[in-house]
């Protein structure tokens, strides 16, 4: 982590740069896709 320096409409700005997180993208989704299923299941079973 850090700072950088970005061009934008001709100024510099100094921005923090940072590094993605492997696996977090996939983990993301994986927990919303049993949260969906979860649920589906949940509300199937609703008389």
């Amino acid at each position: 982590m850090g700072t950088k320096i970005k061009k934008f409409n001709g100024e510099e700005f100094e921005v923090l740069d940072h590094d993605e997180t492997p696996g977090f993208k996939k983990a993301f989704h994986v927990i919303i896709c049993i949260a969906v299923i979860y649920f589906i299941y949940i509300f199937s079973h609703v008389h």
